[in-house]
């Protein structure tokens, strides 16, 4: 994972020490070179706070950061700020850019609970960007059948089974994979099994847990049977996919899984 920050010297070494190697964290001396780094698009994650060296700069920061994320494609964005009135403020305005997580200097940024929240943002990052891939599709669908489905790809813990998928649409099983299929998508059971590779990928890639732990999270019922699930979906197991793949990749690579592929195509 590569980190792209620009945050006080306090909170920069609490960084380093959420994220150690292999990860790297990459601090931009200036604001104006955060915006430039973000143009070359070497990061995962972007780390700022916007009041960080002076405080009086935060609103200046903050539209050109706007301009910037508009201009370039989606990657992860975590403030991670001081308490003070003006960083409130621009935690609001994160927010508005799509910050997925904010962090408090001091009060929640323990070297795990900081890696912790930087995990979810970019869990949450890939499995948005897994949902607008499917783009017309979810209009295609009744309305409970598109909530199940954002629902298991930005929180595949809480829905643990194609039962609870279909539960939650207000549908049958059946029922789920006829409209499924009717809107191009693939059967529950594969979108089921990309939410969870997405979410297992992070854990996996954060470093900080171990395949026992990463399946029960993700809800893989063993280590084994996330291995499996892991190398039929992406190719790729466990032990290498952190080091091996991208989240671009992964996200493009789950994402050909989502859809169905026409009968003519298969074999």
């Amino acid at each position: 994972m590569i980190a792209l920050c620009h945050v006080s010297t306090l909170s920069l070494a609490q960084l380093q020490r959420a994220l150690p190697s292999p990860h790297t964290v990459s601090n931009a001396s200036s604001w104006d070179t955060l915006l430039a780094r973000m143009n070359q698009r070497m990061h995962d994650v972007l780390v700022v706070d916007p009041c960080a060296g002076d405080e009086r700069l935060a609103t200046v920061r903050l539209r050109d950061l706007a301009d910037a994320l508009a201009a370039l494609p989606p990657r992860a964005v975590v403030g991670y700020v001081s308490v003070t009135a003006t960083s409130i403020r621009a935690v609001q305005a994160l927010s508005r850019l799509g910050a997925l997580e904010i962090v408090i200097r001091g009060v929640d940024d323990t070297p795990n609970a900081l890696a912790t929240a930087i995990r979810r943002a970019l869990t949450a990052h890939s499995a948005n960007r897994l949902v607008d891939s499917l783009g017309p599709s979810l209009a295609m669908l009744p309305a409970g059948v598109t909530e199940a489905l954002q629902l298991l790809l930005r929180s595949p813990d809480r829905l643990r089974s194609v039962s609870d998928v279909a539960v939650a649409a207000k549908t049958t099983r059946r029922s789920l994979d006829r409209w499924l299929a009717r809107a191009g998508l693939a059967p529950a059971r594969t979108l089921l099994a990309c939410a969870r590779a997405n979410a297992a990928f992070h854990l996996l890639a954060a470093g900080r847990v171990g395949r026992s732990q990463a399946a029960a999270m993700a809800g893989y019922s063993s280590a084994r049977s996330l291995a499996r699930e892991l190398n039929a979906i992406v190719g790729w197991s466990p032990a290498t996919i952190a080091s091996g793949l991208t989240t671009d990749a992964l996200v493009a690579a789950l994402s050909r899984r989502l859809v169905r592929v026409p009968a003519a195509r298969r074999g």
